[in-house]
This record gives C-alpha cells, structure tokens and sequence, in this order.
C-alpha cells in the first residue's frame, strides 16, 4: 500500500469515532430540538439544515487546522515524507467532505420522515425530496471543501511563518470561506441560496479559491522545517 493511502487511512482511522459522537450528538440535539418547535408552532424551516449545514463546514475547517498543528509531525516523524502527508491528507479531507456533504441531505430526509409521522407536514415546512437532495449536497460539498482548505492554509501559514507572517497571509487563506459564504449561503427558512451569480459559477469561483488556497498550503509546508515541540 503506497504512503499517502496509508496515511488518509490512519488519518479517517483517527477521526471516525470523533465524527460518529459528533454526528450523534446532532441528530440527538436536532430530534429533541425539532420536537420542541413543533409542538409550540408549525415550523417553517429545518433545524437540521440550519444547524448540520453549518456545522459540517466548521468541522472540517477544525480539521484543517489539526492537519497541520497536530498531526504533520506525527507522520513526518515516523518516516513519512512531506509529500505523502499531503496527499493522504487531501484524500482524507474530500472523502471527509463527500461523506458530510451527504450527511446533510439524508438527516434532512430522516427529520422530515419524523415530522410525517405525526400528521401532514406543516405548509411551510422546506420538504424535501431527490431534487432538492441533490441541490443541499451541491452547495455543502464545495463550501465544505473551501473550509477545509482555509482551515489548513491559515494554520500552515502561522506554522511557518510565525504569528505575523501568517497574519500577512491570513486574508489569502481565508478566500475559499469568504467566497463560500457570499455565494453559496443559508437562507432564513434554512434552505440553501445562491448569491450575486447562477449556481454553475458560484460553485467554480468557490472551488477556485479553494484550490489557490491549498496551493497555499502545499506550497506552505512542502519544505517546512518541522518543529520540535509542535503538537
């Protein structure tokens, strides 16, 4: 088996209980949280796109930052070149994204299937269906994705740099994020909006910046001198 594999397997290996709890502890919150609402009111929106969308960017711009500032020197010390850590850490962020992008169209479709168990659906309620599964999974997994890579950028940049040089850097990093943001966002009812320009280009300028920002980060620690007291 070639050393990146290895790596993004050691790297999923690590994090597949941490993402289990996490994920149980939403769907716990969200079905205690849901069931309050409506019993007080019809509810209009899904607390599990409002919540489980956002969170799942957030946790794997965690990620990113934990790449770097924990486990770089992990692998590196134990015989892995630079170069395989960040290929097996790539392969271990998408198919992280891919799998979380997932997650939150199918919670989508289990809250709503939870809902219709006590009745009609409230006339509000954001239903879901294959369609609009297939259109939450394409606006979480490029902004998962832009998370992941400013999440890793700017934690490269204050490792190699230090706390100025990767402050200088920092609004490079956090491009992927900003655009994201401003072009694939969540609107009030928790349904998923695109902003300023059709989907089709907000999702290329969104992978775009993503892609410079992990140019960034390659470029980053492609050499770096690898600390002795990081962890």
């Amino acid at each position: 088996m070639s050393p990146r594999r290895l790596v993004a397997l050691n790297l999923l290996r690590i994090y597949r209980p941490v993402a289990l709890w996490f994920w149980a502890t939403m769907i716990f919150c969200v079905g205690i949280g849901m069931t309050v609402v409506t019993m007080l009111t019809e509810p209009t929106f899904s607390l599990w796109l409002v919540i489980a969308g956002a969170a799942a960017k957030y946790w794997l711009g965690v990620v990113g930052v934990l790449l770097v500032s924990l486990h770089l020197r992990q692998f590196v010390a134990n015989g892995v070149t630079r170069h395989d850590f960040l290929a097996g850490a790539a392969i271990a962020g998408v198919l992280v994204a891919v799998l979380f992008a997932a997650a939150v169209p199918l919670g989508h479709a289990g809250e709503q299937l939870l809902m219709s168990l006590g009745g009609p659906l409230p006339v509000g309620y954001p239903a879901t269906s294959f369609g609009t599964a297939l259109r939450e999974f394409g606006h979480v997994l490029p902004a998962a994705l832009a998370f992941l890579a400013t999440g890793g950028a700017a934690s490269a940049g204050f490792y190699r740099f230090g706390a100025w040089g990767g402050l200088a850097l920092l609004p490079l990093a956090v491009l992927p994020v900003g655009a994201a943001e401003a072009l694939l966002g969540v609107n009030e009812e928790g349904g998923f909006d695109v902003r300023f320009v059709p989907y089709a280009a907000a999702v290329l300028i969104t992978l775009a910046v993503t892609a410079l920002a992990t140019l960034l980060y390659q470029r980053e620690l492609r050499d770096v001198a690898i600390r002795r007291g990081a962890t």
